[in-house]
């Protein structure tokens, strides 16, 4: 087990105007960012945290939808943060922080990775919480949500037991646990009737759902899953050193990461005694930005080779995500854009846009280890970081 004292739990908040906007390829897209002349739940969380067992300091990473928010929302959270300053270590993330870290990174000469650092879409997010847990000497970085609520005490120390060891002669990179629904039903949806209409898309949650009872039905508290939330989720610095979130996947980064990490040939598993209280508010309309990830995906699993990459093949990940990277995932894509009367030539300007950017990423991904060698090495940054963590 790894000692808590080395372990760093990182917390997005995503602030938005109020104005929905239609999403277009490429956008900035959140499931539910918060209004900013709302609260918002981050304070419940972050009161939560409190009666954890265990030493540990937090980093919330502000995002803002609009540009034009980015102060004002990173001012609301300060506000929200500072009562549990007294509590525990915790620092805010915001757009200084990230000038800090890129002209940081220019002066060391590191100028190749400058371009994908940012604060903007869920991969971008994601990467800062792996970054400043290098930075700042971490063995473990636990990712959480704003949207929860820790129950279990004894979170930590099942987050810790088992991560950086091995089972079943695999090494235990990440791990990921339960959402539980109010209920305290460990599934992410109610159970539904079965639809008359077999598009996949519309079977989504279904799919999730019997995804999930399947890991419940296998024996043994840890078990290889195909899939992991991203609001409980435990990586190990050997995995987060060389394995980045991709920047370019507009929702779903958690399982992306973990395919990431499988194209490398690390495991994730899923701990069945570790759980978080989901309480998610109503989520904006997923379809658009579902179909360009899992077309993104499967181009994804299919062009892994051609950089020296191990094989994955959809059938892996199965029932979810794996059914959603099929060859027919076009066809359910062009079948349910009909069936809502969108253009059908959304697909064409996905599948580009998994083409232009794939390339892209695998270079990132080449780059990242040099990346996080560098951080870890420098005491700059981990100076001022560590200052604003007292």
């Amino acid at each position: 087990m790894i000692p808590s004292k080395n372990s760093l739990i990182t917390v997005p908040t995503y602030w938005f105007s109020g104005k929905q906007r239609t999403y277009q390829i490429g956008d900035v897209f959140y499931d539910h960012p918060t209004p900013i002349d709302q609260e918002g739940t981050l304070a419940r969380l972050l009161s939560s945290l409190e009666d954890l067992e265990g030493n540990f300091a937090v980093v919330v990473i502000t995002s803002a939808v609009e540009s034009t928010l980015e102060k004002e929302a990173e001012k609301k959270v300060e506000a929200i943060i500072r009562p549990f300053k007294s509590r525990y270590p915790i620092m805010q993330f915001g757009t200084e922080d990230l000038k800090i870290l890129k002209n940081r990174l220019k002066f060391l000469g590191i100028l190749e990775c400058v371009e994908y650092i940012s604060i903007r879409g869920y991969g971008n997010v994601r990467n800062i919480q792996l970054i400043m847990a290098q930075i700042l000497g971490m063995d473990v970085v636990i990712g959480l949500d704003d949207d929860e609520v820790v129950t279990d005490r004894f979170f930590l120390k099942k987050a810790l037991e088992h991560i950086g060891q091995k089972h079943g002669g695999k090494f235990i990179g990440g791990i990921g646990g339960f959402y539980l629904n109010p209920k305290n039903n460990e599934v992410l949806v109610d159970e539904e009737q079965a639809r008359a209409n077999k598009n996949i898309f519309c079977l989504k949650r279904e799919i999730m759902d019997r995804a999930i009872k399947m890991l419940k039905m296998k024996p043994g508290r840890l078990v290889e899953t195909p899939l992991i939330l991203g609001g409980n989720m435990v990586i190990h610095r050997d995995l987060f050193q060389r394995v980045p979130f991709d920047p370019y996947i507009p929702r779903g980064e958690d399982i992306d990461y973990l395919i990431n990490a499988k194209l490398l040939g690390y495991t994730f598993f899923l701990d069945k005694e570790l759980s978080v209280l989901h309480l998610p508010p109503r989520a904006s309309f997923q379809l658009l930005p579902d179909i360009v990830r899992f077309l993104y995906e499967r181009y994804k699993l299919a062009m892994a080779k051609n950089y020296g990459m191990k094989d994955c093949p959809p059938e892996s990940l199965d029932p979810y995500p794996g059914l959603f990277l099929r060859d027919d995932v076009e066809k359910h894509a062009l079948d349910i854009l009909k069936e809502k009367g969108l253009s059908p030539n959304f697909v064409n300007r996905a599948v580009e846009y998994a083409q232009r950017r794939l390339p892209r990423f695998f270079q990132f991904m080449k780059k990242w280890p040099k990346l996080m060698s560098t951080l870890s090495e420098d005491g700059v940054l981990r100076k001022t970081f560590q200052e604003k963590l007292r």
